[in-house]
């Protein structure tokens, strides 16, 4: 087993690179932290190994215990020999425990042997002790670990499962796509508020609920895969669509489902994804939850939520249904995103490129309505019902919509009359020409101190403003028969009447009507340059090279750790005639300019001048 010194030793030695992988793995406070001595004391505090441990699979532990009750260093070959000796790793074979080895050795929990080329490592003593500890620290007990053999390897799917489970996939997989697509139409119109704590703020849950035809429950879910693929983000505590969710949008639904699974399968952490391949002709079931416990003895809730979130985007996406792998998701799982998309498009329902226009001004799709189509029907007519055939209405205040985005009464009867089967019914060009005609009644235009000024000919429609409640927000002021006052901006004015379905235009200084851009994107999050792993590398670099007597602190450092922890060292030691010689000595204390020890090999106690000691290292 090795010590402080031995991992002070090898954190010293170690690239900048690997040495800072292995503080963002194993992250440590930075304050009190001069130099690698204090850095390793700190990776072997027995709290710090703790949360180290925790998150370790089985095999991981075990190891860990194994090579703990070696006492020494073990080959890969020989952990793999002791390891199969125990139910719990039962099988293990050589390339398994090297591979075990270089995790472990990776997150500094054992101490590579000098000079092994067969891989092999032994742990160090504080790891040990944390391990031993077992149940007063929250670990599970080392012998419980090795103990218990894993559970059964469920059965696989049956052929005759697939039919149901492929359509039943199909129809989970259309709805997350219409699901996402609805979502993203819904930021872009309002962004939901963030909680500082993490998740949705509770109107904004409940509006989205609504907006999206679910349960509040699984909002969540959509928005986390929408995040995933990124097409939504966080923009000043806000959700809003990302620049890419426009082209997402006008893609076809194999594709933007292709692009929601391919997202899926690239977000799953090394470990899940290795998990999920070696289930993807099998139930995810309570099985599945069975054998994270097993296989995260120490962490098994944690491991098991990690799972059941993406156990539920997977039935969401259609990867699964009703927790068996769909063929589409085998296709993933084994052979990418494009496989698993040609697998689910046999079983999607073909878009449509024509509508139904109705006398009472719904418009009904007969299936699923091409991107294009759909886009452009959603800037003049409401959604009602979402489904294969979904329904939209017109209304007064949905075509104003249409006509401040850019719209004409001739542009919106041409794209109409173009996809429509059942042409252009009378009451709707009544509808659209009445609503041209009113648009623009109301006029907001930036007044001379910034602040906004809404006007209007009818006094009837400006009073209706003016005691709006929803507008109470607006802070607006009479200023005469025609005119209101608001002391925020014309954008904000205009944009508050807008959502209020007022027909209202906004004017520049010269009375020429424009449209305001609305902020509905959010910027891709920039990430963090500053490295706190990286800076406290850098500085400990820094700070060992700055001093002159490097050496002589190192060295001084060294045999003051190991006289703390009665560490047997060996230490090299100049002659008189120029050799060197190395003693396995027990440091037992420093005074007098003169290193006192044991000889262990020689069994007397030895008095060494310290400007002969050139050299200490660990036993290990």
């Amino acid at each position: 087993m090795t010590t402080t010194l031995a991992l002070a030793a090898r954190l010293r030695a170690l690239p900048d690179d690997e040495l800072v992988a292995a503080l963002h793995a194993r992250p440590v406070r930075r304050s009190g932290i001069s130099d690698f001595f204090d850095l390793a004391e700190a990776l072997l505090d027995p709290d710090g190994l703790v949360r180290a441990l925790a998150p370790l699979d089985r095999l991981q532990l075990a190891a860990l215990i194994v090579l703990g009750r070696e006492g020494a260093a073990l080959s890969a070959d020989r952990l793999a020999e002791r390891l199969s000796e125990h139910p719990a790793t039962a099988g293990t074979d050589a390339r398994r425990a090297a591979a075990t080895i270089d995790a472990l050795s990776r997150l500094l929990l054992v101490h590579p042997a000098d000079g092994d080329a067969a891989g092999g490592a032994a742990p160090y003593e504080a790891v040990t002790a944390v391990l031993d500890s077992g149940p007063q620290r929250g670990l599970p007990r080392p012998d419980t670990v090795l103990a218990a053999a894993p559970p059964p390897v469920p059965l696989a799917t049956t052929e005759t499962d697939r039919p149901a489970t492929d359509r039943l996939s199909a129809e989970r997989a259309f709805e997350a796509v219409a699901s996402v697509s609805e979502l993203l139409a819904e930021l872009g119109r309002e962004g939901a508020r963030e909680l500082q704590k993490g998740g949705l703020a509770l109107p904004a849950a409940k509006r989205l609920s609504e907006a999206l035809a679910v349960d509040s429950g699984a909002v969540p879910a959509i928005l986390a895969v929408a995040d995933r693929a990124g097409l939504a983000a966080v923009a000043d505590g806000v959700w809003l669509p990302t620049a890419e969710a426009a082209a997402w949008q006008h893609a076809t639904t194999p594709d933007r489902w292709r692009a929601l699974a391919s997202a899926w399968l690239g977000g799953l952490p090394s470990d899940l994804s290795t998990l999920f391949a070696a289930r993807s002709r099998s139930p995810w079931d309570d099985g599945l939850r069975a054998h994270i416990a097993w296989l995260y003895p120490a962490s098994a809730a944690e491991a098991q939520e990690r799972v059941a979130e993406r156990v539920t985007e997977a039935e969401l996406l259609g990867i699964t249904a009703r927790r068996l792998p769909s063929s589409a998701g085998t296709a993933l799982l084994e052979s990418g995103p494009e496989a698993a998309t040609e697998a689910m498009i046999t079983h999607f329902p073909a878009e449509v490129s024509k509508v139904y226009l109705q006398h009472d001004l719904t418009v009904i799709s007969p299936g699923p309505l091409a991107p294009e189509i759909e886009s452009r029907l959603r800037t003049m007519a409401d959604l009602e019902s979402r489904a294969l055939a979904s329904t939209f209405r017109f209304s007064a205040a949905s075509v104003d919509r249409a006509v401040t985005a850019g719209e004409t009464a001739e542009s919106i009867h041409t794209f109409l009359a173009a996809v429509s089967l059942t042409g252009v019914p009378q009451p709707l060009d009544y509808l659209i020409a009445e609503a041209v005609a009113r648009h623009g009644r109301v006029r907001v235009r930036a007044a001379e101190d910034g602040h906004a000024l809404v006007r209007s000919d009818d006094a009837m429609l400006l009073g209706t403003i003016a005691v709006d409640q929803s507008l109470s927000s607006l802070r607006l002021l009479r200023v005469d028969d025609t005119t209101l006052s608001s002391r925020f901006p014309r954008d904000v004015v205009f944009w508050a009447l807008s959502d209020a379905r007022y027909p209202v235009v906004a004017e520049n200084a010269a009375g020429t009507v424009v449209t305001p851009q609305r902020r509905i994107i959010a910027e891709r999050a920039v990430v963090e340059s500053r490295d706190p792993a990286a800076e406290l590398v850098a500085r400990l670099r820094q700070e060992d090279a700055a001093d002159e007597d490097t050496a002589e602190q190192w060295l001084a450092r060294q045999l003051d750790q190991a006289v703390r922890a009665r560490q047997t060292v060996i230490v090299q030691v100049a002659m008189p005639d120029g050799r060197l010689v190395d003693y396995l000595l027990e440091p037992t204390g420093i005074g007098g300019g003169r290193l006192r020890g044991r000889d262990r090999a020689a069994d007397i106690e030895r008095t060494l001048p310290l400007s002969s000691v050139k050299g200490l290292r660990s036993v290990d």
